[in-house]
């Protein structure tokens, strides 16, 4: 037998203040008396009445003491730890997704899952051979096949719950791995269900699931984003409600630490409501916030980055292309400066964000983002000299700058072969001569296209301003964060002004962080849903980027847990057997009352 509340045993002092009641207790009875012969009776009355004589055979004191004890066994609350299934090895999987961080009555279901899991574990026989795996965005196997109960113990302490949907085939594939032939193996899942997966759980013999957690009172916010409106920006807030009941919450709008407004709103159950916000001009991001006590905070704000509208500061030095500069003008997104090759050396280089090189090549080499078109025999990007275009066409498609570009009706009549080492990775090629190639470094980005737009049709082709819009999307960073949404845990790309002499990174905590080339920010770094900044120092200059990582998950959100798990074509129904705590505290109480009677009826007859 084990307890859940050990502390209360302090109420079994309780019982000998019962006992020194009625030692004090003091009971006379008046004689009447017609002769002396009586006094020896008295006598043996006054002896009696001495404190110990005085506990003797008295029913109702012990009746009172055996209640006191019996409550005192509630309030510890013990129960019994039994022993569900004689297996050599125990798998245990725990889902940490978002939803596991809901609270049931002030306890996550993480933490009600880990008490489940400590009692399963002690109650396993020596030599039981024990797994742990965790049930995350990828699962990982924190203790396998230890005969150590401490150990796993040791490692479920740490397991805490994300921000993000558990993947459960991939674990299972990983627990399908670890069986051992022949051995009596138990799966138990411990999650609160909303998990799909399509393969099923074929050859995972024994396997359970475990429903973890009862709460079904959710808003969320669904959707929060930003369009033209008629006055300007417009902000839109959707709130959804999970629970079975209406219910009714105020929505904050916040800016750099200021409350722009503040709006209520009813939701009725299974329902969205929307709230629409007029927004000024020039705010570096929004927040939206509801003021629900409901079971999962995580999705009750998230943040947004408003478009900047910034425009690209671009040199183009050319002794003169038309179809460049036309499709360089064009572009909202860009400032265009046009230059001739005698003039470049007297240009200020620092002063622009992109470089464009149209039969031309600096020296020294360019660093920082650049793009050249034809560039000179014995230039730096070149190989090979000039020659008909011919042989398959070969393309890296997935690559950002040829993204959506047809080259299937471009006709190119001469091209120089482009290096493809010292860093130039090829994304189009024709036979073994490559056409376009790219450069990433660091700070650095750079694209070459080995030909002269005048000797192909491509700026007559659809696909000419995709590509430039691509070249200008992939090589120039409008500010550090190219991605300003993304979700918790996603590795992000940053794209760092060639000037930048120092690059930090502040969490939403406030905690700064230095970062190095090649800036990349991994999984760890945006763990958190928030509000991040990437601060660049250049000459005495400090630009700050704003990042949103929010949480916005309708499976998550909906925290009602199942009673079934759907496992391909089987329905897997929660397995109350797993539940080893078998609290005794009902049953005292039970017979509390029963004594409690009883105690009542001794007292009325002793009247």
């Amino acid at each position: 037998m084990q307890f859940l509340a050990p502390a209360a045993w302090g109420f079994f002092l309780i019982i000998p203040v019962i006992v020194l009641f009625y030692l004090l207790r003091q009971k006379k009875t008046a004689y009447e008396i017609s002769s002396t012969l009586l006094w020896q009776r008295v006598l043996a009355d006054t002896l009696s009445q001495t404190p110990w004589q005085r506990l003797r055979r008295n029913l109702l004191m012990f009746l009172q003491l055996l209640l006191a004890f019996l409550l005192v066994m509630a309030l510890m609350r013990p129960y019994l730890v039994s022993i569900q299934q004689s297996s050599e090895e125990l798998m245990i999987l725990l889902d940490t997704s978002a939803s596991m961080a809901a609270l049931e009555n002030g306890s996550t279901r993480t933490d009600l899952a880990k008490e489940e899991i400590t009692a399963l574990v002690k109650s396993r026989k020596p030599g039981t051979r024990f797994s742990l795996i965790t049930v995350g965005r990828t699962p990982q196997a924190l203790v396998t096949r230890t005969e150590d109960p401490g150990e796993v113990l040791t490692a479920l302490k740490k397991v805490v719950p994300g921000y993000y949907e558990s993947e459960l085939e991939t674990t299972l594939s990983l627990v399908t791995a670890l069986l051992e032939k022949g051995a009596r193996t138990q799966t138990v899942f411990f999650s609160d269900g909303g998990i799909t997966v399509p393969e099923g759980i074929a050859g995972i013999p024994g396997f359970a699931y475990r429903k973890i957690g009862r709460s079904e009172d959710n808003l969320a916010i669904g959707a929060f984003s930003t369009g033209e409106g008629e006055k300007g920006l417009l902000a839109m807030t959707r709130i959804d409600n999970y629970g079975p009941e209406e219910m009714e919450t105020a929505v904050k709008l916040r800016s750099e630490n200021a409350v722009l407004d503040i709006k209520a709103v009813k939701v009725a159950p299974g329902q969205a409501a929307h709230v629409y916000w007029d927004i000024p001009q020039g705010l570096p991001y929004l927040e939206a916030r509801i003021d629900a006590k409901d079971a999962l905070e995580a999705d009750n704000v998230s943040w947004i980055i408003p478009e900047k509208g910034r425009q690209v500061k671009t040199l183009l030095v050319t002794a003169g292309n038309i179809f460049l500069e036309q499709a360089l003008k064009l572009n909202p997104g860009v400032e265009l400066h046009k230059v001739a090759p005698a003039d470049y050396p007297e240009i200020q280089k620092d002063a622009y964000a992109l470089s464009v090189f149209d039969g031309f090549w600096p020296e020294p080499d360019p660093s920082g983002y650049f793009v050249v078109f034809n560039p000179p025999a014995g230039s730096g990007p070149v190989e090979t000299g000039e020659l008909p275009a011919a042989g398959e066409l070969a393309m890296e498609a997935d690559h950002p700058v040829l993204r959506y570009v047809s080259w299937n009706d471009v006709h190119i009549e001469r091209s120089k072969g482009l290096k493809t080492t010292g860093g130039w990775n090829p994304v189009l090629q024709l036979g073994d001569r490559a056409l376009v190639t790219v450069k990433s470094s660091g700070n650095s980005r750079a694209a070459a296209f080995g030909f002269d737009l005048h000797r192909s049709d491509l700026p007559l082709r659809p696909a000419f301003p995709i590509l430039m819009q691509n070249i200008l999307d992939w090589t120039v960073p409008q500010g550090a964060v190219r991605e300003v949404q993304v979700s918790a845990e996603t590795p992000v790309q940053l794209n760092i002004a060639p000037r930048s002499e120092e690059v930090f990174l502040v969490n939403p905590e406030g905690t700064r962080k230095t970062l190095k080339s090649p800036y990349m920010l991994n999984s760890g770094d945006t763990r958190k849903p928030g509000l991040y900044k990437v601060e660049q120092l250049a000459g005495g200059e400090k630009q700050v980027d704003y990042m949103a990582v929010s949480f916005v998950s309708p499976r998550e959100s909906s925290i009602a847990a199942a009673d079934t798990l759907k496992l391909g074509n089987l329905d897997v129904k929660t397995n109350e057997g797993t539940r080893v705590n078998l609290e005794l505290w009902p049953f005292i109480i039970i017979a509390v009352l029963v004594f409690l009677c009883l105690e009542w009826w001794v007292y009325l007859r002793g009247h």
